[in-house]
């Protein structure tokens, strides 16, 4: 799986979009874009190519912010 296989909607908040898949290791990844958001830009998206850069999640650790799909991509392949 790479950035390229997330599948975005709209955020439930508003302002924003946001993709999950379970990773091969079970944990949940989660990453959003938008207003409010550790991403560029910080105002409301509507699209994945209008961000630049992301908020990630995986499992229960804490977000990371503005990152980029290839560091994204990596995330990723380090949890799988």
């Amino acid at each position: 799986m790479t950035f390229k296989n997330l599948q975005f909607t709209d955020h439930p908040i508003g302002g924003g979009i946001m993709a999950q898949a379970t990773l091969n290791n079970g944990k949940r990844l989660s990453v959003i874009a938008g207003a409010g958001f550790y991403s560029t830009p910080n105002s409301p998206i509507s699209d994945v190519k209008e961000a630049v850069s992301f908020e990630v999640m995986v499992g229960d650790s804490e977000p990371l912010g503005w990152k980029s799909r290839e560091e994204i991509t990596n995330i990723i392949k380090e949890n799988s």
